[in-house]
C-alpha cells in the first residue's frame, strides 16, 4: 500500500517537530549555565526559526474545501512525530546531566534527519529541492554539535 502525503499534513508536522524541539532544548538550557546553556538556548533558536519558515510556507497553502486527511498519511506522519522522535526517553528530566541531555538530543536530531528525509519528496513539491537539503544539512549540524559537546564532556571528564 502506498501512503500519499499532502504538504499541508507534512508542514504541520514540520512546525509541531520544530516546535517540540525548540521545547526540549529550551526547557534543558534553563537548567545549566555557561556553554552548556549556550549550546542549547543556540540550538532552541534554530529549532524556532525552522518552525517560523515551515509555518510562512503552510500559511501560503490550504486544503481544497471538504478534503481530509487520508487516515493512513495522517497514522504515518503522527508515528513519525509523535512516539518515534519524541519519545518517553527523551524527555527531559529533573536529574538529567548535561551529557544525559547531549544524548537525548542527539536521537531526537537523529530522528528528525529521518523525518525529513522519509518526507523530502513531498517537501518538494513546495519547497525549493536546495532548500530541503540544507534544512536536513542543519539538522545533521545540530547531530554533530551536540556529538562534539559529549565528545568534548567526555575527554575533559576522562571518559573518552
Amino acid at each position: 500500500m502506498s501512503i500519499v502525503l499532502s504538504a499541508v499534513d507534512v508542514f504541520s508536522a514540520a512546525i509541531l517537530l520544530e516546535e517540540r524541539g525548540a521545547r526540549f532544548y529550551s526547557e534543558s538550557a534553563a537548567r545549566f549555565r555557561g556553554e552548556e546553556k549556550k549550546l542549547l538556548s543556540g540550538l532552541a533558536s534554530m529549532e524556532r526559526t525552522h518552525a517560523e519558515r515551515f509555518r510562512s510556507i503552510l500559511e501560503g497553502m490550504s486544503r481544497f474545501p471538504g478534503e481530509k486527511a487520508d487516515e493512513d498519511s495522517q497514522a504515518f506522519l503522527e508515528a513519525l512525530t509523535e512516539d518515534r522522535i519524541f519519545t518517553q526517553a527523551v524527555t527531559p528530566d529533573e536529574g538529567d546531566t548535561f551529557p544525559g541531555i547531549l544524548e537525548k538530543g542527539i536521537t531526537v536530531e537523529k530522528n528528525s534527519v529521518f523525518f525529513y528525509t522519509a518526507v523530502k519528496d513531498t517537501l518538494a513539491a513546495t519547497m525549493d529541492g536546495a532548500d530541503i537539503d540544507r534544512l536536513i544539512r542543519e539538522e545533521i549540524g545540530h547531530f554533530q554539535s551536540l556529538t562534539d559537546a559529549l565528545q568534548r564532556r567526555r575527554e575533559s571528564e576522562g571518559k573518552a
